[in-house]
């Protein structure tokens, strides 16, 4: 977007929103957005260019902080008042889909194509259905995938990186015996996103017919095993507090699997450092890897349905997706939007577009959030348990 306006700040998007209201004939769209990608809408001009787009329209954007948003929304269901438009993250969907506080959207694709469900990833769509009703569309995507240094990992016969699941551990000992100091790889001990990769590889399937989940399958302890096999092994170092990425840099920690935003620091951070690149998840039954990143939402009880839904379908246009990209530089859930040059100039960043066709979302399960803390708080005592045994 050429058109930027300089605010950063919650308290001015929401003072901005205020002064639309001077306006009688005018209708005001009460937005929750989340956090610094919530900022951008209005700093890099999209608000400003929907509402041109939309004469007599007007969108107060509030910008709610990640750790908010989860509580702020219990607050707008149990009320029944809240904003028009939401942004959701893609893990707790399920907890205010169930509760039939959002507006069913199909009955809106035939006039907005842009939330035809067929323009977005599998997994992107996943986390916006709920029983069988479209009731978010994505708005922008994430996944993990490997990064690797090219160098070091040449220096061990895997000069494209490892594939498989054997050869990623055999890397990883590789690596690992190149000296004191040195480390096959970062993994997170209380991550909540490789476990379930690694299970997902592994054909589990955690989803129950009643909406829980089951961890009890002998592939999912496979998976764990495999897992927590590179911390017992010191392939993946526990505790040392080593940045990631400064460890990826210097050679201590040669492979981690991150989101898009850490290709951009290592861009941005090491221009002139080139030894390394990214590839698909290696792999066991399959290589899938997670989709996250954030829906966005219409609550049941806005007065300006038509208005809402037409917001949400320009945050989902081709178009408007690939200026976010260049602007904001996260990944679009639009199919189509990679086919511009600017997502397929680097092959290192253009690798999260293979990946995303193999990415699942989360469970969409009732309290998954809960679920998934006591997952993180059982993973970090299962990772620590052979320290004392």
């Amino acid at each position: 977007m050429k058109t930027k306006i300089a605010l950063t700040t919650a308290l001015v998007l929401t003072v901005l929103g205020g002064c639309s209201n001077e306006n009688e004939n005018e209708i005001t769209l009460d937005v929750w957005a989340i956090g610094w990608e919530a900022e951008q809408l209005v700093n890099e001009g999209y608000i400003l260019a929907f509402e041109e787009e939309n004469p007599g329209v007007k969108v107060n954007l509030q910008a709610i902080p990640w750790d908010n948003i989860y509580d702020n929304l219990l607050t707008a269901v149990a009320s029944g008042s809240g904003p028009d438009v939401v942004q959701v993250g893609s893990s707790y969907m399920a907890d205010f889909s169930s509760t039939g506080s959002f507006l069913p959207l199909d009955d809106y694709v035939d006039e907005y194509p842009n939330l035809d469900p067929s323009h977005f990833f599998d997994g992107a769509v996943d986390s916006a259905v709920y029983n069988g009703e479209l009731m978010a569309v994505p708005w922008y995507v994430e996944t993990r995938v490997l990064f690797y240094r090219t160098d070091l990992l040449a220096e061990v016969g895997y000069p494209d990186g490892p594939d498989t699941w054997e050869e990623l551990y055999d890397a990883a000992k590789a690596l690992y015996n190149r000296g004191d100091g040195l480390y096959g790889m970062t993994l997170p001990e209380n991550d909540d996103t490789i476990p379930y990769i690694f299970a997902w590889q592994n054909g589990v399937e955690f989803e129950t017919e009643d909406k829980g989940v089951d961890f009890s399958d002998p592939a999912f302890i496979e998976s764990v095993e495999y897992y927590t096999r590179f911390f017992k092994e010191d392939l993946a170092p526990l505790g040392l507090g080593l940045d990631p990425m400064q460890s990826f840099v210097d050679g201590i920690q040669p492979m981690f699997f991150e989101p898009p935003f850490r290709y951009q620091q290592l861009i941005d951070n090491y221009p002139d450092f080139d030894e390394w690149d990214t590839k698909m998840m290696p792999g066991k039954e399959n290589n899938d890897s997670v989709i996250g990143g954030s829906n966005m939402a219409v609550f049941e009880w806005t007065e300006h349905p038509d208005e809402a839904v037409s917001f949400l379908s320009y945050l989902t246009d081709r178009q408007t997706q690939i200026d976010y990209f260049k602007d904001v530089k996260v990944l679009p859930p639009r199919i189509d939007a990679w086919e511009d040059p600017a997502l397929q100039e680097d092959e290192r960043l253009y690798r999260y577009y293979e990946q995303l066709q193999h990415s699942r979302a989360q469970p969409q399960v009732l309290n998954w959030n809960r679920i998934n803390d006591e997952w993180k708080r059982s993973e970090q005592r299962i990772t620590r348990a052979w320290l004392f045994s």
